[in-house]
């Protein structure tokens, strides 16, 4: 519960802290940021500096924390999922290189 409420409250918490520290962090807060102001500059008139509460932005404000807060929480998904070797965990289903097979970046560096 606590995981679930930290993805849709403050997503980048749930990313950081409950999401292993994956790199997604700082894209889930881009999103954030961009909802809390565009909710805030909604109510205070929007773009088109409109006497009451410009909904547009207000409704485009939240439709960014809903994505962040998805993407948290998809990141939070994936994290369980790779730590407890669930059948769609990515980690399961790697396929491990041969030693004997030819490294693709050796026919870049002798064209070069």
């Amino acid at each position: 519960m606590k995981k679930l409420l930290a993805a849709l409250l403050i997503p980048p918490v749930g990313a950081c802290q409950y999401g292993s520290g994956t790199h997604c962090t700082a894209p889930v807060s881009v999103f954030w940021i961009f909802g809390i102001i565009s909710i805030v500059y909604g109510i205070l008139g929007g773009p088109a500096a409109e006497a009451g509460i410009s909904w547009y932005t207000v409704s485009l404000g939240f439709l960014m924390w809903g994505i962040a807060a998805l993407w948290a929480y998809l990141t939070q998904r994936g994290v369980e999922a790779d730590s407890q070797h669930r059948s769609w965990s990515p980690l399961d289903h790697k396929i491990a290189a041969d030693d004997h097979e030819v490294d693709p970046f050796d026919e870049i560096k002798k064209a070069h």
